[in-house]
């Protein structure tokens, strides 16, 4: 078995394991995390942003739609993505009351409506990847499809920040990896902001 095989089969173990065991949190301690998640994103990473994409939780993720709303009212766009046919993302500029619709195999609702010229958002401008685990030098270990990968060397080039968010039991020392993967710039869970241990000299993070 090659390496690129032993890593997929390692994420797929992991994936499955870490997807499972945040499913069992109570619906307390979920909104504890929801609550201290937001008050440190505002205190940081998100203070100044002017421009965020977001996301729609489900399976057991961090629920950031207080986030968004307070973010909202103080000013800033909020954008979800919508994933094209190809498997890449395209974002949405939305506001409360913004249609839904459901799209995929497993259901997973996305927004309605045009996809925004990213030339046209305003910065500072951060992407919200949820991730099912993280690691202390900024890999990302998400839901399998690759659509977050395609898309961050695009933002990155302009200028964005990509904030990767989990759980904090769910930061761990080290993600099998594939070429493919894009590592994130910061990472926050409930117990506040992480920054990677080793910062951009790789390739996947400054493409």
């Amino acid at each position: 078995m090659d390496a690129g095989q032993d890593a997929r089969d390692a994420k797929r173990r992991l994936r499955s394991k870490l997807r499972a065991a945040r499913r069992r949190l109570s619906p307390d301690s979920q909104a504890r995390a929801t609550d201290a998640l937001a008050r440190h994103a505002l205190a940081g990473p998100l203070a100044q942003a002017r421009s965020v994409v977001g996301y729609l939780a489900n399976d057991g993720e961090l629920d950031i739609a207080p986030l968004m709303d307070r973010l909202r009212r103080a000013g800033a766009q909020i954008l979800l993505p919508r994933c094209r046919d190809d498997g890449s993302l395209e974002l949405v500029a939305v506001e409360p009351g913004s249609r839904l619709l459901e799209s995929g195999p497993a259901g997973l609702l996305e927004p309605a409506g045009d996809a925004a010229e990213l030339d046209t958002i305003t910065l500072p401008a951060t992407l919200i990847t949820p991730a099912v685990a993280l690691d202390r030098k900024g890999n990302r270990l998400g839901r399998g499809g690759g659509s977050y990968d395609r898309v961050i060397p695009d933002l990155r080039d302009r200028g964005w920040e990509v904030l990767g968010i989990c759980h904090a039991d769910h930061v761990v020392a080290t993600l099998p990896t594939e070429p493919h993967d894009r590592e994130v710039d910061a990472m926050l869970t409930e117990r506040g902001l992480v920054r990677p241990e080793v910062q951009a000299t790789s390739s996947s993070r400054r493409s």
